[in-house]
Order: C-alpha cells, then sequence, then structure tokens
C-alpha cells in the first residue's frame, strides 16, 4: 500500500494527544490567571502559564493548518483528481456546519450559567451580541462574555482565507510556507512600529483580533500536512531547520534580556520557537503517551473536545474561583490544592453536560436534515 493510500485510511492519534496537552496548558493558565491571591507561587505559576499558553495557542493553529492540508489531499487522493478540481465552497460549508453550532451552543450555556449563578452579562448592545454571534473580530467586544470567543474568530478567518492561499501559492507548499514566514515576519513588524510609538492599542488589535497573528503557524501547518503526506512522517531536516530557528530565536532573547529590554513573546519569537515545539509535541506524543495506556486515553479525550474546553472553560472559573479563594478558609498551599480538584471536578462535570447537550442537538439537527 503506498503513502497516500495508507493515510487516507489511518488515524493520528499523536494529533489528539497533542491537543490535550496544548488545552491542559491553556486551562492551567487560565486557573492561575483567574486565581490571583497575591501569592508568590501564584505569581511564579501565572507567568509559567503565560508562556506556554501563548506557545499552545500557535501549536494549535499548526494543527489546524496540518489537519487541513491532510484532508484535502486525502480528498484528492480518492476521486483521483488535482486541487483545482476541489469543490472549495463544500468544503467550507464543512467547516462551517462543524464549527458554528457548537460555537452558537457555547454562547447559549454560557449566558445561562451567567444568570443562574446571578452574574452581569455585560454585552453591551444588540449589535455586539450579532457580531459575537458571526464570529466577527473584536476581542474587547467578546470579553464581555467569553474571552476565548476569538478563537473561534481566529480559526473561521483561518479557514475563510485556506482557499486563496492555496490559489495564491498554487497549491505549492514550499509557497504556501514562505508566504506564511512573509506575511507572519510584516506582522510583527507592524506591531513592533506601532508600540515603538506608543500606539498600544493598534498592536494590541493586530495581535488579539486576526489570523495574521497567527498565519505563520498556520501556513507551517499546510506546509507540514503536504511533507507528512508523502512520508508518513516528519523529516530529519524539519527538526534540523526548527533546531536552529529555536537556537537563534535564544540568543536574541538573551540578549534582549541582558540589555534589559522589554520581551514581548507574540512580537516574533513565535516564529522561531514554534516549529520546534510543535515538532516536540509529535514526539512526545508518539514516543511517551502512546506508551501510558491510561493516561494516553484521558489526553486523547482530551484533544477530542478540545475546540469545546477551549470555548467553554474560562466562564466557568470567572465564577468558580473567586468564591474558593474566599471561602477555603485554609492556608495557602492546601487552599491552592484543594480549589485545583474541586476546578477540575466541576470543569469534568461541564463539559460532560454539554456534550450530551452538543450530540442531541446534532442528532436531532441531521434529523430535521434528512
Amino acid at each position: 500500500m503506498n503513502t497516500a493510500n495508507y493515510l487516507s485510511k489511518k488515524y493520528l492519534y499523536w494529533i489528539d494527544y497533542s491537543k490535550g496537552i496544548l488545552i491542559l496548558i491553556i486551562v492551567f493558565y487560565h486557573f492561575f490567571q483567574n486565581y490571583r491571591d497575591g501569592s508568590g507561587l501564584v505569581n511564579f505559576l501565572y507567568q509559567i502559564g503565560n508562556s506556554l499558553a501563548f506557545t499552545a495557542v500557535n501549536i494549535f493553529f499548526v494543527i489546524a493548518g496540518f489537519n487541513t492540508t491532510l484532508s484535502l489531499l486525502k480528498q484528492v487522493n480518492q476521486n483521483s483528481q488535482g486541487f483545482n478540481q476541489i469543490n472549495w465552497f463544500n468544503w467550507l460549508k464543512k467547516r462551517l456546519v462543524r464549527l458554528y453550532p457548537t460555537y452558537w451552543l457555547v454562547i447559549l450555556v454560557t449566558m445561562i450559567l451567567y444568570l443562574a449563578t446571578g452574574h452581569q452579562i455585560k454585552i453591551n448592545s444588540l449589535g455586539d451580541f450579532i457580531l459575537i454571534a458571526i464570529g466577527w473580530p473584536g476581542y474587547a467586544r467578546y470579553k464581555t462574555l467569553n474571552p476565548g470567543f476569538w478563537f473561534f474568530s481566529a480559526i473561521l478567518q483561518g479557514y475563510l482565507i485556506t482557499p486563496l492561499i492555496f490559489f495564491i501559492c498554487n497549491n505549492r507548499p514550499i509557497r504556501i510556507l514562505n508566504l506564511g514566514l512573509g506575511l507572519g515576519i510584516l506582522t510583527k513588524i507592524i506591531c513592533l512600529i506601532s508600540l515603538s510609538n506608543n500606539f498600544i492599542d493598534t498592536a494590541s488589535l493586530i495581535q488579539n483580533n486576526w489570523i495574521l497573528s497567527y498565519i505563520f503557524p498556520f501556513c507551517l501547518g499546510f506546509y507540514w500536512g503536504f511533507i507528512y503526506y508523502k512520508n508518513d512522517q516528519l523529516r530529519r531536516k524539519d527538526w534540523l531547520i526548527s533546531l536552529v530557528a529555536f537556537a537563534i530565536g535564544l540568543v536574541i532573547y538573551a540578549i534582549l534580556l541582558i540589555s534589559k529590554i522589554d520581551v514581548r513573546y507574540m512580537l516574533g519569537f513565535d516564529l522561531l520557537f514554534t516549529p520546534l515545539i510543535m515538532l516536540l509535541c509529535y514526539w512526545v506524543s508518539q514516543k511517551i503517551i502512546e506508551k501510558i495506556t491510561y493516561l494516553k486515553e484521558l489526553i486523547a479525550l482530551l484533544g477530542r473536545n478540545s475546540y469545546q474546553i477551549y470555548l467553554l472553560h474560562q466562564p466557568l472559573l470567572f465564577i468558580l474561583l473567586p468564591s474558593l479563594i474566599k471561602y477555603i478558609k485554609l492556608p495557602l498551599y492546601p487552599r491552592l490544592a484543594i480549589s485545583l480538584i474541586i476546578t477540575a471536578c466541576f470543569l469534568t462535570l461541564y463539559i460532560f453536560l454539554f456534550n450530551k447537550i452538543e450530540l442531541s442537538l446534532k442528532k436531532i439537527l441531521k434529523f430535521k436534515s434528512t
């Protein structure tokens, strides 16, 4: 069986494992972002989580691009047609059908959660609510309900421009990679100029709202999708180039720190660090997690539900953690440990119930469509 036919039937569990690790990192960060008791330990863990979460988000976009290329190549192979014969409208429609029902259900569940717990919904107007519902970019607007919704908006933008990227680059993987790198560098330069001229709002607008901030990881995923489909693995060459880029990033990072220059991760270091971190997720998932039976099942489950978890978890943390800090009258470390356990239990139950509702809704929609 050739590689193309093999990959058309093979399920890549390491992708689920990678997404499971990444969503745990993001939930970890948001836990300590909301569990602010002023202690040195919590502040330290928050800072660690902050850097790791930025990295995790980048890897999610690499995986999104990677999966997109694999699905397109499988379609091309199965139908014995070229990229030029792909029905992009149907492809995009399938992506939107997968994204929007879950997103709208999360909006509804979030509003019910706020109302049930007596928390105010701070959406400014009906117009803002409509923009949130369609996923129009606007991080400040999303924060009035659920800041995690920015991820939906960014990934939606990514899917909308995917046909354009493949058309501009004539479906050539190296051209796609170069386009992503060029646009990524340009975006960082614009943000750096904005910050140096104290246009902080402009830099924040670009960083937190638009797919251009994640265009390099997204296009890197497209590129590696082609490589993996052809070779059934990522090559030694990919490791070597990623290691060199990572080393360059560390040197620059160290120079800036020694010079006492403010280091902002999203101003370029993701271009140098993301490739190697993606490869490390790939290696850890295949070589370590795959060998731990019960752990891999749990992490794979988290990975398969990572989209739902990302959109769901922050409102629960807003509501739960202040109460835990206030009412658990224990010393610092026992209170932190118990808060982690309680949060994990509530979050698990919350996501479990949501998945049951989501599954029922999908069955109803499928029944009506037939």
